[in-house]
């Protein structure tokens, strides 16, 4: 019991010392699976029951349903161990210096762009006067929804942010999108954010959004 509790200290220890941002799920299947290697079936005899419970948590789905309304930048690397270099962080800050200018320019600011997610799996896009309907469906365990806009879909990976949510497409989906929200699909800053996109291949770019309170 004693070498159980060590070694699950351990793996607390190193996945938290490893990344601060750790992912709760991953932490949890880590501890689940050392509690087994060691324990085997003496686990039920070893383990509290409130700890076992604890091992075997359901993480809560991401809460959708609602107006979520934009608020910044948000960029993500499609690998994980990218962001966490210090050479991805600076990656990451460059892109969202550069993406954040372009979005202004075709109306992308706070206060004046937001998605609203219904419970019936119908959804809004709203960029200043113009809204387009469309639909939504959420796949829990790739934490990605499927978002209609205007007649054209696109999967979207959302996360959790503190009490925010990001709202992440791939980087030639975001301009699909801009085109789409956009009245003159040829400008200038449309054909300079597809430049823009073509070079963060491997990203995700999209929004940090807060729910806004009804």
């Amino acid at each position: 019991m004693k070498k159980l509790v060590i070694m699950l200290g351990a793996v607390l220890v190193g996945t938290l010392s490893a990344n601060a941002q750790f992912d709760l799920g991953s932490l949890f299947n880590k501890v689940k699976d050392v509690a087994k290697e060691v324990a085997g079936d003496a686990v039920d005899e070893y383990v509290p029951e409130e700890l076992q419970e604890l091992l075997g948590i359901a993480i809560p789905e991401l809460e959708i349903p609602g107006t979520w309304s934009y608020l910044d930048v948000a960029v993500e690397f499609e690998s994980a161990d990218a962001l966490t270099s210090a050479g991805g962080k600076v990656a990451a800050q460059t892109a969202e210096e550069k993406l954040k200018p372009y979005l202004e320019k075709v109306g992308i600011k706070p206060g004046a762009f937001r998605f609203t997610f219904l419970e019936d799996g119908t959804a809004t896009t709203t960029l200043g006067s113009k809204t387009l309907k469309g639909t939504w469906s959420y796949n829990k365990e790739e934490e990605r929804v499927t978002l209609g806009v205007g007649g054209k879909e696109f999967s979207v990976r959302m996360t959790e942010n503190g009490e925010h949510i990001n709202i992440l497409f791939p980087a030639d989906k975001l301009l699909e999108l801009m085109k789409t929200l956009s009245s003159k699909s040829n400008n200038t800053t449309l054909v300079a954010l597809g430049a823009l996109a073509k070079g963060y291949d491997g990203m995700n770019l999209g929004f940090e959004c807060e729910k806004v309170k009804e």
